[in-house]
């Protein structure tokens, strides 16, 4: 066997490039080349040439299969949560507006076994601290456990949602960075906005003298179907962090909880969605994410459904039980091209991020009106991509379902200066 790998001469890259032209008869490597949203040229493919030793990604093989309960009735989010992790489900949201009884909400759920996040509004400023006794009374350390609340002023005051923007200080950092990919933004500069939020939770414990009772840092974003792309910004959004965490001289724990996005889900078609999630949440899971939510693919059409709530877990259920997505961490690690991609979008993101920082941080850019300029920017370019046919919706702009045939929506627009998430369906037509 070894005699005959011998017998045969290595060929580098421009061999391959050379044979490529001959082939197709005069078309080059470099014609064959395009860019993607972030400006990145992408090659018709990669070689160990292509890839520096960057810094090191590491990413964890199991995740949480996330189900989001909103809570209007303690008993009532109680019951559907205990039903959806009687059914496959591992982890819960829950979106809480107003304060409800703690106890009543997580009876008979055994929260140290499973990964648990609590999303609440500024109406529910007490849930916190009854979280925490609540826990306490059972014996439970929520710090060695994967519950998080998530009281971001920062994504509120930037979404619209609220007029404040004072920051809350805790020892978990918790950020929706999801706000950014929903508006519009490229994966580069999507990251740069991350890590610009985060830092501005650092500064301010910084400043509190709190740095050192950070213990760790849970981020939710969002991916879409552009696959290896997501994969490629997951694996380089944690090394961004671990880069950002230096600057602080901190080490806290990296929890990545992701959603797939609503841009590419349309109310039209919907079956399709199930499809677009499938290939969203793959690129989740194998750039890394340790816990994830698949929205009802009908979400746009109705309300929920014990169908669509099925299917949703049934997605992950298929990437672990039948895919076997969960025994290989960093399954990403070794292709050429996902690795070359992933410096190049940290490199690009980490930019951007040092630009956003000398204009005064990102609040400081928002109220500038920098960073929805970029977006919007970005956004638009998207949208007309596939108004031109350039990027095609199925059920929307190729392929039109005769008997669900789109109709021009109407969106509610968000007041003032918050990013408005959008829906490429709704903005095609």
């Amino acid at each position: 066997m070894e005699k005959l790998f011998t017998e045969f001469t290595a060929t580098d890259a421009n061999a391959w490039k050379a044979r490529l032209e001959k082939d197709l008869k005069g078309i080059t490597f470099e014609q064959l080349s395009g860019s993607d949203r972030n400006g990145i040229t992408i090659h018709p493919f990669y070689t160990a040439q292509d890839h520096t030793d960057g810094a090191p990604v590491t990413t964890q093989a199991n995740w949480s299969i996330v189900s989001t309960i909103q809570v209007f009735d303690a008993a009532t989010a109680n019951k559907k949560a205990l039903h959806e992790l009687n059914n496959g489900g591992s982890g819960l949201l829950f979106v809480i507006d107003e304060d409800v009884d703690v106890a009543s909400l997580l009876l008979d759920i055994e929260l140290p076994y499973i990964y648990s996040l609590f999303q609440i509004g500024e109406r529910a400023a007490n849930f916190s601290g009854a979280l925490h006794a609540y826990c306490k009374a059972k014996g439970w350390n929520i710090a060695e456990m994967d519950c998080f609340v998530e009281q971001d002023s920062i994504a509120s005051y930037l979404s619209g949602a609220s007029p404040n923007k004072s920051i809350n200080s805790s020892a978990t950092i918790a950020v929706n960075a999801g706000i950014y990919l929903n508006a519009g933004a490229n994966s580069s500069y999507e990251l740069a906005y991350t890590l610009a939020h985060v830092n501005e939770y650092l500064h301010q414990a910084k400043e509190n003298n709190a740095l050192s009772a950070i213990n760790s840092i849970h981020v939710s974003t969002s991916t879409d179907t552009a696959f290896f792309e997501q994969i490629a910004k997951l694996r380089a959004l944690r090394t961004l962090l671990a880069l950002v965490f230096e600057q602080y001289s901190i080490t806290p724990k990296i929890h990545v909880h992701v959603t797939t996005s609503n841009t590419y889900r349309s109310p039209f078609d919907s079956y399709s969605n199930l499809l677009r999630d499938s290939v969203a949440g793959m690129a989740a899971v194998i750039g890394g994410c340790d816990s994830l939510y698949i929205p009802p693919f009908d979400a746009a059409v109705k309300e929920q459904s014990e169908f669509s709530n099925r299917m949703s877990r049934n997605q992950q259920l298929i990437f672990k039980e039948e895919s076997y997505f969960n025994k290989v961490a960093d399954a990403a690690a070794g292709s050429y091209y996902i690795e070359t991609l992933t410096e190049q979008i940290a490199t690009q993101a980490w930019q951007h991020f040092q630009a956003i920082e000398q204009a005064g941080g990102l609040i400081s850019a928002f109220e500038k009106d920098i960073i929805q300029k970029e977006i919007e920017t970005q956004a638009q370019q998207l949208i007309q991509e596939y108004k031109d046919g350039k990027r095609v919706l199925i059920g929307v702009n190729k392929f039109v379902n005769a008997t669900d045939e789109p109709k021009s929506p109407t969106a509610e627009k968000v007041k003032g200066k918050g990013f408005q998430a959008i829906s490429l369906a709704n903005e095609i037509l």
